[in-house]
């Protein structure tokens, strides 16, 4: 009774704020965001929680149609920053750490003679898959996925795709372990 009474009184103080996004479980939770934008097109799961200063940002013009899926069960710690120019999907059971940027747009740089933030976005199809954890600081550049049950190590910059059950780490992030599904075993790459 005790934790159903604390679910109504979450749901009644947070409703208001529930109402700016496109999709969000009553089971789940955002914390004190320093900045949403385009948050009726950000869809949240069940179980989701997502702390203090999030920044999460759906771009929307001619060319990009930002959208944020974030699945069930999935924790997103204090500080991080997410920018979608497409449909940016984290998966089921993903713990994202503190600090950690994902992106899946970025600003061109073909045509030197205009300042970098006049240039078109370049959007490229980022994913976090199910089960996968991003260390601190750790930063996801635009066309990377990061693979099922993938370990990102802290403040490592992935700018290639991280395969299934792999462990990264570094700045460009390279793997270190790969996860032996069979043996139950981390083995070195």
């Amino acid at each position: 009774m005790k934790d159903l009474l604390k679910r109504i009184y979450h749901i009644i103080m947070w409703l208001p704020k529930y109402r700016k996004f496109g999709k969000i479980d009553y089971t789940s939770y955002v914390i004190k965001p320093m900045r949403l934008i385009g948050a009726k097109h950000i869809r949240i799961g069940k179980n989701v929680a997502i702390l203090n200063q999030a920044r999460i940002e759906c771009i929307r013009n001619k060319k990009c149609k930002g959208e944020v899926i974030i699945k069930d069960r999935t924790s997103i710690e204090q500080c991080c920053h997410i920018i979608a120019g497409n449909k940016l999907v984290i998966g089921k059971d993903v713990t994202i750490s503190a600090f950690v940027y994902i992106a899946d747009t970025g600003h061109g740089m073909d045509d030197m003679s205009m300042d970098v933030m006049k240039q078109p976005l370049v959007v490229k199809h980022t994913e976090i898959k199910d089960g996968a954890f991003i260390g601190i600081g750790a930063r996801i550049m635009p066309g990377v996925t990061v693979g099922k049950h993938a370990v990102v190590g802290a403040n490592a910059v992935v700018t290639h795709d991280v395969p299934d059950y792999a462990m990264v780490a570094g700045a460009p992030a390279k793997i270190i372990k790969m996860y032996d599904t069979e043996k139950k075993t981390w083995k070195k790459a």
